[in-house]
């Protein structure tokens, strides 16, 4: 190689690592394909390994790894901060972050037990009243101006509330009390979960005052069942008929394993998203697991049109955003992230691997992502934020337009004192 071309190399080397150090992409969309161009990039100075994004009084609040223990964090869109206040001393391992009645709640562990604590953005509470406090809080809810969960009494894992000021262990009428609840959703004016009822898991609803083991009209009553979700005026969930897990659905009357025209119905369906009005998951086609939608007449599996790229498998952890559908997939090569816009799909490239806990929030969508780092993977908050475009020309500017013109002046000024000096030499 002549020495004029090394400090050419040495510059662009400059400059892409100062780009990757303030936290950038590089110049050009990141987009295999024609979908709208983006700027993904690990946000500089957050934690590791974050979860649980939620926004609460403005800011938004998550759990990641402080260096010795997972602890509550925020981040104001510029800078991450651990959470130190006043109260009760905050529990580690924390988790499960949801916000309710004007407080932060989530999951911590106070060195003995996994308790309930909130944040009110001055001091933590480790909460207790009513009834003895539950140990192992899981599965959030609100519900008739209360919020549920499941909880420990020492014995058996029962539903809980909390009011605010006291925890009351539901008894209630009805059928026999549930065991292990889990996927609490609010549908048609009940409390729906998941539960035990002492062979099986099913569904229950419960009313304020009563339990309710659903039984119902339609097909038989599911089993095994999981992600509740509410899509249109109905419950959609996932259950087994004694053969096959299915897509079912519940209208408050019958239940009825999901058929139609289009595609053959998938198995397996799950992680269940509305987008453009239609439902949408991952499904079994009987050979793999891929993107299907379901409008409420057809089920669809998408494949993309002219111009997609190739149709990813495994698709798992969806979020919209400004119209878009991301999602976490298997690709050609790697578990990367992809988009769906309704006609085509996008795959960028790695990393981000193990796109999850994803949250919009200022216009930017945050996620947690993992990053190569030798044999293993450092979990980082990443951010997607639309690119901004150079008029006229179709560019697409992966940095500041004002910083990249003076990161290529500088680039360009250096290459020719460099050359300059190489010239002259020989």
């Amino acid at each position: 190689m002549s020495p004029s071309h090394r400090p050419f190399r040495r510059v662009l080397a400059g400059v892409a690592a100062l780009m990757l150090a303030l936290g950038m992409t590089a110049f050009g969309a990141t987009a295999a394909s024609a979908a709208p161009p983006v700027d993904i990039a690990i946000v500089p100075g957050a934690p590791t390994e974050p979860y649980d994004l939620v926004e609460y009084d403005g800011l938004m609040y998550f759990a990641a790894y402080n260096g010795s223990d997972y602890v509550l964090y925020t981040f104001d869109g510029t800078t991450s901060t651990e959470v130190v206040g006043g109260g009760d001393t905050p529990g580690t391992n924390v988790r499960s972050l949801y916000v309710y009645n004007g407080k932060l709640y989530f999951v911590g562990y106070n060195g003995i037990d996994s308790l309930v604590y909130s944040w009110d953005g001055t001091d933590f509470d480790e909460l207790s009243g009513g009834d003895p406090t539950p140990t192992s809080p899981a599965s959030f809810a609100e519900y008739d101006g209360k919020l549920f969960f499941e909880g420990y009494n020492g014995s058996n894992y029962r539903l809980y509330s909390w009011d605010g000021s006291a925890f009351d262990e539901i008894s209630g009428g009805g059928d026999p009390l549930p065991d292990d609840a889990y996927s609490l959703t609010v549908y048609d004016g009940l409390l729906y979960f998941a539960t035990w009822n002492g062979s099986n898991y099913v569904l229950y609803s419960w009313d304020g005052a009563n339990f309710d083991e659903i039984s119902g009209g339609g097909d038989p009553a599911p089993v095994d069942l999981y992600d509740l979700y509410v899509h249109d005026g109905t419950l959609y969930f996932a259950g087994y008929d004694g053969a096959t897990w299915w897509l079912y659905s519940w209208d408050g009357t019958d239940f009825a394993i999901v058929s139609g025209g289009g595609d053959p119905a998938p198995t397996d369906a799950e992680d269940f998203i509305t987008y453009n009005g239609a439902l949408y998951f991952s499904g079994d086609d009987g050979s793999d697991e891929f993107l299907y939608s379901w409008d409420g007449t057809n089920f669809t599996k998408l494949v993309g049109g002219s111009g997609s790229a190739p149709t990813p498998d495994d698709p798992r952890s969806f979020v919209v955003f400004n119209g878009v559908l991301y999602f976490d997939a298997d690709g050609s090569t790697s578990d990367t992230l992809h988009s769906w816009d309704g006609s085509i799909f996008t795959v960028y490239g790695p990393p981000p691997f193990d796109m999850s806990n994803s949250l919009v929030y200022k216009g930017v969508l945050y996620f947690n992502g993992e990053s190569p780092s030798g044999q293993d993977t450092i979990e980082n908050l990443w951010s997607l934020r639309p690119a901004a475009v150079l008029a006229d020309t179709g560019f697409t500017a992966g940095v500041p337009i004002g910083l990249a013109v003076l990161l290529l002046a500088a680039g360009l000024s250096a290459v020719l004192v460099r050359a300059r000096a190489a010239h002259s030499e020989s």
